[in-house]
């Protein structure tokens, strides 16, 4: 899924939401100081960050705003200081995977269809609009009224999405091939 792999935080917060939901252990002592450095020495590891964003000023903001805001706890045991997710910290990180998440496209096409079908009570409206347009931010296209199409593997990403807005018992998927499919072929620019 892409949301796991590749879309990696954009901002110093998302940084260490992010690195506090892998359980991030420093092997420095307990101190801002040296917190900032091991959490600069880990980014640099990782790819998609421009160099000015994890600066030791950014990073100690990003720190102080996501401690004061109650998305992290930073725990320490002996030499070993440990940043971990609040419920809260959890709830934005659910937020910043639901608006990352994308469909990988392979190579080839198999030529069968996922054709999302859904019947969500009005009391869910919210959480069906939120749908819709995650559907069309992934670029599925309106099949029918609540049937939406799309030509590759997306289980893994629906069943996320319904999970996140918590409307997953509405969602129906089935993979199909359709006879005379050259319309539907030409929204998403595959050859016959």
């Amino acid at each position: 899924m892409a949301f796991l792999d590749v879309d990696q935080p954009k901002t110093p917060v998302q940084w260490i939401i992010w690195l506090a939901a892998m359980g991030i252990v420093m092997t420095s002592p307990l101190g801002a100081v040296a917190i900032v450095g091991s959490l600069r020495e880990e980014l640099t590891k990782r790819k998609g960050f421009r160099e000015k964003e994890i600066s030791p000023q950014n990073l100690s903001q990003a720190l102080y705003y996501a401690k004061k805001r109650k998305l992290i706890k930073i725990r320490t045991d002996g030499d070993k200081t440990t940043m971990i997710l609040t419920e809260k910290g959890k709830k934005r990180k659910l937020e910043y995977d639901f608006n990352a998440i994308e469909i990988s496209r392979p190579e080839g096409w198999d030529g069968r269809w996922r054709m999302l079908m859904f019947d969500i009570p009005e009391k869910e409206k919210s959480a069906r609009e939120a749908l819709r347009d995650k559907l069309i931010a992934m670029g599925f296209v309106l099949f029918q009224k609540s049937i939406w199409i799309y030509p590759y593997s997306c289980e893994n990403e629906v069943d996320f999405i319904g999970e996140a807005l918590g409307i997953g018992k509405y969602l129906h998927l089935l993979t199909a091939r359709i006879d005379n499919d050259q319309e539907l072929r030409s929204k998403f620019n595959l050859s016959a």
